[in-house]
């Protein structure tokens, strides 16, 4: 699709004119019809000075014709309006990320005092899978190695973690978050088993919690998605990936338990859409109800 110069010109001599607009914008978008057909098409000034003429092959013209008068018919449908939802409709619940910062500081100091808790508590492949220790892809969650591993995982809750809070409430969250994060490690030692994998630290529930945000964008963007393209429906999906990527990849260390990142991650995406899911059905049947009612009332 291109607009018209002495080149072409002889050749849309040969082409049927399928449509005529005002502007060169309003021509393009009714050529990108034309060209979702798989049909060629050329855009072509006429006599008249700002009137640009849409052309394409006489054979195809007939059928172009109709799908740009249906395009043109779906235009004019009107759409009912979305309603409008505060993103953040609960607290942060810092009690909630209080209680959870003590558990952690709580459990590293008692990590000091007893070094086997650790080994005890860890989440390990062989632990969980081969000796059926069901505990550790949750303990594991409140361990960490050293004084920056459990700052920075308190930073990165106290964000994502009061994030969830606001979107969702600040205990279902939280226990969102974990459960996330305990799924994480256990696909973890599933995947890596019957190899010895041992990992530490709350990132896999911090990534859970990243992935419930992108699950709830997600499935927001879906319930308004009204001819939006699916680049931008899946953009809050992608953006979180990409985030993943910066922060959670890996370290030069080696020391990264990035399958845990990735796989706590999904997790949180998939409760995250699930919850979207179920939060559209619930307002549905409620209104659904509140009409009956209002007709009932009404009778």
């Amino acid at each position: 699709m291109s607009e018209t110069n002495q080149d072409t010109a002889g050749h849309a001599e040969n082409l049927a004119e399928v449509g005529k607009y005002p502007t060169l914008e309003q021509a393009h978008e009714h050529g990108l019809v034309i060209l979702a057909m798989r049909e060629p098409c050329l855009i072509a000034e006429t006599e008249t000075p700002g009137q640009y003429s849409l052309q394409a092959e006489p054979a195809a013209a007939p059928q172009i014709a109709s799908e740009l008068q249906a395009y043109e018919s779906e235009k004019e449908i009107p759409r009912p309006a979305l309603p409008e939802r505060e993103m953040f409709r609960f607290s942060a619940g810092w009690e909630v990320y209080g209680i959870w910062m003590l558990a952690l500081v709580g459990a590293f100091i008692w990590q000091q005092s007893h070094p086997s808790f650790a080994e005890r508590a860890a989440s390990s492949s062989i632990g969980l899978i081969g000796h059926g220790e069901w505990w550790r892809p949750f303990t594991a969650l409140f361990l960490h190695a050293d004084v920056p591993h459990l700052i920075g995982n308190l930073l990165s809750g106290l964000f994502f973690g009061t994030l969830v809070s606001r979107t969702i409430g600040a205990w279902r969250g939280w226990a969102l978050i974990l459960a996330c994060g305990t799924l994480g490690n256990v696909l973890t030692s599933a995947l890596t088993w019957p190899e010895d994998f041992t990992s530490i630290g709350a990132s896999t529930a911090v990534f859970g919690a990243l992935g419930v945000l992108s699950g709830l964008g997600f499935s927001a963007m879906l319930r308004a998605r009204l001819h939006l393209p699916w680049a931008k429906i899946a953009a809050p999906v992608l953006a979180r990936i990409i985030l993943l990527g910066w922060l959670g990849g890996g370290s030069e260390s080696g020391n990264t338990d990035v399958l845990g990142h990735v796989f706590g991650f999904g997790s949180g995406i998939s409760a995250g859409i699930l919850i979207g899911a179920l939060s559209q059905a619930t307002a549905s049947t409620g209104l659904a109800a509140n009409t009956r009612e209002e007709h009932g009332g009404l009778a």
